[in-house]
């Protein structure tokens, strides 16, 4: 499903820049393997848990490339470097991201994930992914349970996607913004500005220019990471407490009390108050920085991953051991083709001696 075919606030996962046919891969150590197919969940991190320093950062600068021009007199949203910073922050921390790669042989990505070379490359696809984010999104997308009962901590499923990372060389784009930046501050100063712009009006070079920095939140990656060639399950949560439980419980109560909501359907109603209920949590977890737990477990269906391959350069001993716990899994391992010698495969013919000519 797009963007453009969701509902609003559809909890089901939006796909973007890959099919649901696409087979998507992803290495991790044994246990953690062995894990997600023993007890069926995906063990899924907050981005704020990524070594990356500039996870989340293209959340920050869309916001930022909205305040640099043409629309620069419509708002501003960072007064200080630290501001963007923390708004990066922010986001990552509400926001939990399973990496997966389009590549099925890579010797960089079993050199950077295989340290002791006895990982493991789970294989799925995106549509089991899909069905996954939609099945877990049907028992965390409500929270009103947890409003009526109150005196509870939690989170719940805010949104969630697939999405193809997009690579960027981070750097050019903050050059970029810089001049742009400075380039709206000397027209404002010279009154060349007009505070009162409307989107709407623009020309179609200035919307082009609005929508360069369009960037879409966690899909982003500096270019020195294009190697993955990455496809991430994203999921963001909004965590709620005791104290923005009872702000919501008492907002919903008031909206009930209309006079108003006595002519709307009960699924209509049913859905109204659902879509009121998130977005007040939703404000106020913004509003207090709440913090999410720092991962969760996402329950996987039968089949979900279709085979495992075992880095090639596995210790027999080991290896031996790990085929042998997958297949009484029912789990088929296929083979990788990196760090082999190819001189094997090859068809050599004897060289024989040519006929002699006579004399």
């Amino acid at each position: 499903m797009s963007a453009s075919q969701k509902m609003f606030d559809d909890p089901s996962p939006t796909i973007a820049g890959t099919e649901r046919q696409q087979k998507v891969y992803r290495i991790v150590d044994f246990f953690s393997a062995a894990q997600t197919i023993a007890e069926s969940s995906l063990y899924v991190p907050l981005a704020s848990t990524f070594d990356d320093s500039n996870e989340a950062i293209d959340a920050a600068v869309e916001h930022l490339a909205i305040s640099a021009g043409p629309c620069g007199g419509i708002t501003t949203y960072f007064s200080t470097t630290e501001d963007f910073i923390q708004h990066q922050k922010s986001v990552a921390g509400r926001h939990y991201v399973s990496c997966w790669t389009k590549t099925k042989e890579s010797v960089a990505m079993w050199e950077l994930y295989s340290k002791d070379y006895s990982s493991i490359q789970l294989s799925t696809t995106v549509e089991e992914l899909d069905r996954a984010a939609v099945t877990f999104a049907n028992a965390q997308y409500d929270p009103r349970p947890a409003i009526n009962i109150g005196k509870n901590v939690g989170q719940f499923l805010d949104r969630s996607k697939i999405a193809a990372v997009k690579y960027d060389d981070l750097r050019k784009v903050a050059r970029a913004l810089d001049r742009r930046k400075r380039a709206y501050e000397r027209l404002e100063a010279g009154q060349k500005i007009s505070h009162e712009v409307d989107p709407l009006d623009l020309s179609k070079a200035e919307s082009r220019r609005v929508a360069q920095y369009a960037f879409e939140t966690l899909e982003h990656k500096d270019s020195s990471f294009a190697h993955e060639s990455e496809v991430r399950l994203i999921l963001a949560f909004a965590p709620y407490n005791d104290d923005t439980l009872a702000v919501a419980r008492s907002r919903i109560a008031e909206m009930a009390s209309r006079s108003d909501t006595d002519y709307v359907t009960h699924s209509k109603y049913e859905r109204g108050m659902l879509i009121h209920a998130r977005a007040i949590l939703r404000e106020e977890a913004f509003k207090w920085r709440l913090a999410c737990t720092p991962s969760i477990y996402l329950p996987l269906h039968k089949g979900f991953v279709t085979d495992v391959t075992i880095d090639p350069r596995c210790p027999p001993h080991k290896r031996q051991f790990m085929c042998s716990y997958f297949e009484n899994q029912g789990i088929h391992v296929a083979e990788s083709t990196c760090f082999g010698h190819a001189a094997g495969k090859f068809v050599v013919t004897p060289r024989r001696s040519l006929p002699q000519r006579n004399k």
